[in-house]
């Protein structure tokens, strides 16, 4: 039966040398001889234990003795060089039989590196198997710098294809940012040209803002949803101001109003906070209400109630609770409700489980918290978000004499868009305004109509069917060097605006447009 001596706390440094011999005394006798290498003697009494403890272990050398009953020490050699992990371990034989032209050709036949005949010299054998001993722990250390090497080659690898797979996702949201936004200029700056008709009754302004409030916020959601990484990374763009929370509150209550009455929910809202001034993106803050609010509403079944509630329960603090009496949440789905692509094993048409991912995100940049709390499934749930009040207020303009209205600068200017509707819309709206307008829907129609004539305001989109806008900036550039360059685009990553300041635009305007800040800019100039 084999034994593992010599193990003390420092082990894990020392290497296992395997000595074979059916006579216990010249295994105890092997073990004083090789004590002074300070290494683990395992011992065999029989080849069938020998091979045993192959099994369990690497060695850095093996003694052999060769007469044994049963399986004798060729026989053992031989079986152990079967073994892939132990084919190339080295083996000293040792005898007593001094039939030297046999014993050592067939050793040597089966892959020993040395026979010694008894009786072994205590110093030859220790300075054999140290060299041994020694190869071993070099070989052990290549194996390991190899290994090393590869798991190093390999995390460069995966970080490579991590980078490829993300530069990709960047290029894949841009294009999505882009025929996204595309479609919502028209249609805002349709909005816009109808909200300045005085004709326009009442009811019927009420109804444009709205539109005009929802496609604004439709373009914000697009900005957070395609831009998480961002959010999650804390570089989100806030504009700071001082709000009213409950006046945001009910714009994004306005919003659902048509789903919860489509729902037949009964709502009851309690407004009883008194402090609820926040310094705050207001556009960000209706962008919370309208998250929780809207994931109350779908998964609250038809028939069940919705409950939104502001208190000042610190006189530093706002509340705001959202609850229902819908799907509620497992517990132990409610730990990971605010990680993106998460809904606590509800799945449910048209959601990508990010709302509450980007309303945590922006909660805690606004210095506040939000929590999270169900009885079980179908049992309702209740979210509350605290924001910190400010006592700041607005500060008042400074008055200034009156000089009379600024007289409006009246430009040129060479609008490029490759999109039918939101060429013609911006063109109108524009006109109206007093500039004087060339639309083209691509650089050669662009360049023909700089050929012909002087521009002020060169205003283009970054994606154009023959080309880039960038390139067309650079182009009417260098002949043009006051040609006011403002770039329109769906793209909003932060390269494509880089890139956009780079050619010489001054200003990078995203999809949808507004009129009013593009009029702003241009006058400015």
């Amino acid at each position: 039966m084999s034994a593992d001596r010599n193990s003390d706390g420092a082990s894990e440094e020392k290497v296992r040398i395997l000595v074979v011999d059916d006579r216990p005394d010249k295994l105890l006798a092997y073990e004083v001889m090789l004590a002074e290498l300070n290494q683990k003697i395992v011992c065999a009494n029989s080849g069938k234990e020998a091979l045993r403890s192959l099994l369990q272990h690497d060695f850095a050398a093996i003694i052999l003795d060769v007469n044994m009953p049963v399986m004798d020490g060729f026989e053992t050699a031989a079986l152990i060089r079967q073994r892939p992990r132990s084919e190339t371990t080295p083996i000293i034989f040792v005898s007593a039989i001094n039939d030297t032209l046999n014993h050592i050709s067939r050793g040597y036949s089966l892959g020993a590196v040395d026979y010694i005949l008894s009786p072994v010299v205590p110093e030859i054998l220790r300075t054999k198997i140290a060299v041994f001993v020694d190869l071993f722990k070099k070989t052990e250390q290549v194996k390991r710098q190899a290994e090393a090497h590869a798991r190093f080659v390999q995390e460069q690898n995966a970080r490579a294809e991590a980078e490829r797979a993300n530069l990709a996702k960047d290029q894949f949201l841009a294009t999505l940012s882009h025929e996204l936004r595309t479609p919502l200029t028209p249609v805002l700056t349709s909005v816009l040209a109808l909200e300045n008709e005085k004709e326009l009754p009442g009811n019927v302004r009420e109804s444009l803002q709205m539109i005009r409030r929802n496609i604004e916020l439709e373009a914000r959601l697009i900005d957070d949803l395609l831009d998480l990484t961002r959010i999650s990374k804390g570089k989100v763009q806030l504009s700071f101001e001082i709000v009213n929370a409950h006046a945001l509150l009910r714009n994004a209550l306005e919003i659902c109003d048509a789903e919860i009455e489509q729902k037949h929910l009964a709502f009851h809202l309690d407004l009883a906070a008194e402090k609820v001034r926040l310094k705050a993106d207001p556009a960000r803050i209706q962008q919370i209400f309208w998250n929780l609010i809207k994931n109350a509403v779908k998964f609250t079944p038809e028939g069940g109630e919705l409950s939104v509630r502001t208190a000042n329960d610190s006189p530093e603090k706002l509340t705001v609770e959202i609850s229902d009496t819908g799907r509620g949440i497992d517990p132990e789905s409610l730990p990971k409700i605010f990680d993106a692509f998460e809904q606590g094993k509800r799945p449910q048409p048209g959601g990508l489980g990010l709302g509450l991912a980007i309303s945590k995100a922006l909660i805690e940049a606004h210095k506040g918290v939000i929590t999270a709390q169900s009885p079980g499934r179908d049992k309702g749930s209740k979210f509350t978000a605290i924001f910190p009040i400010t006592t700041e207020i607005e500060s008042e303009a400074i008055p200034v004499v009156a000089t009379g209205p600024r007289e409006r600068q009246s430009m040129r200017v060479l609008l490029v868009e490759d999109h039918e509707d939101t060429n013609r819309a911006l063109t109108n709206l524009l006109r109206r305004r007093g500039y004087y307008v060339q639309p083209a829907e691509n650089i050669l129609a662009a360049l023909n109509l700089a050929a012909k004539e002087q521009f002020d305001v060169l205003i283009s989109d970054i994606g154009l069917p023959d080309g880039s806008g960038v390139d067309l900036m650079q182009t009417l550039q260098s002949g043009r060097p006051r040609l006011l360059g403002i770039a329109l685009s769906g793209f909003a990553m932060e390269d494509d605006i880089r890139r956009s300041y780079e050619a010489g635009f001054r200003h990078h305007l995203v999809k949808p447009v507004d009129v009013k800040e593009l009029d702003s800019l241009m006058q400015q100039a």
